[in-house]
């Protein structure tokens, strides 16, 4: 990323719910989920923040409840002292409050889910030895891990996997445009059939006598629509829709206000500079063919 960008926000932020719109988590699950295809990378990174909330709430139950002391938590929510420790800890009686068994069923989950052959959710971007090394863990008979420590390395590669295959493309697409695939495809559609009507009104108008300038003037209009949406579907923008109406699509004519300071400048100084250069181009053409005489035949 430019240092220009460099304000952008960052996968971190996006995934602890620090920004907004259309950088936003839920914008980010979209754009893995229909243009990249791999949405389970991120469900299984969010399960893990999860497991590891649930985690946090456990321990923090724990010391409340005087189990666990203050020099047990000084090494972090994840250190040895402090697993050694809850590995003889009583279950938690308290049904608000969760229980170590609601930690190892949590764990079953993500192996059934994520994990195993052929699961839900395959996470096939994992390493199969990590994968075959959680389930092991997991499926021990005695002494079997919940601690999110166990799936440290996990989620760490499926983080390092988005920010490298995932986050520069899901910014390309909301930073630096702000409609769909399927709203592009209908663009070209458009734009084509605007360019059509623009060159058949312009040889009719040639063709059957009329004057230059004057009335051949309106074909700057089919023009002007059709090299729009020829830009916005090679662009991934419409400016319109940023400098009128603030708004990126988010699913096909569905729409976030753009909140996101340092993308919504970047919109707006690309949405003008594409706006201009639509016109230009359309004028030329426009021109030309009105410079043209006529030639009645």
């Amino acid at each position: 990323m430019s240092d220009v960008h460099s304000d952008l926000p960052t996968l971190d932020q996006v995934l602890s719910r620090k920004t907004l719109p259309p950088v936003c988590l839920y914008n980010f699950y979209i754009v893995m989920r229909d243009r990249l295809k791999m949405e389970e990378v991120l469900d299984f990174y969010l399960d893990l923040q999860h497991h590891e909330l649930l985690w946090k709430k456990y321990v923090k139950a724990m010391h409340r409840t005087g189990h666990l002391s203050e020099t047990d938590l000084s090494e972090g929510f994840q250190s040895p002292r402090l697993l050694s420790r809850l590995s003889q800890q009583p279950p938690t009686l308290d049904e608000k409050i969760p229980s170590r068994k609601d930690l190892s069923d949590s764990a079953q989950r993500l192996i059934l889910r994520y994990l195993v052959p052929s699961a839900t959710k395959e996470v096939t971007q994992l390493p199969i030895e990590l994968r075959k090394m959680l389930c092991k863990e997991l499926e021990k008979e005695e002494n079997a891990r919940d601690d999110p420590l166990l799936f440290a390395e996990a989620k760490n590669y499926v983080f390092e996997y988005m920010q490298r295959f995932a986050y520069p493309k899901f910014l390309r697409l909301k930073v630096w445009g702000n409609v769909t695939l399927y709203q592009q495809m209908g663009r070209l559609v458009l734009g084509l059939v605007s360019l059509f009507a623009a060159l058949t009104t312009s040889l009719s108008f040639i063709f059957l006598g009329y004057p230059q300038w004057g009335t051949r003037f309106w074909i700057l209009l089919p023009f002007w629509i059709g090299i729009y949406n020829l830009l916005t579907f090679f662009t991934g923008l419409d400016p319109l829709w940023v400098l009128l109406f603030n708004k990126s699509e988010t699913t096909t004519f569905k729409f976030n206000s753009i909140k996101q300071p340092q993308v919504k400048r970047i919109l707006i100084s690309r949405s003008i500079w594409l706006l201009i250069i639509g016109i230009i181009i359309s004028i030329i053409c426009t021109i030309i063919f009105c410079a043209i005489p006529p030639h009645r035949l």
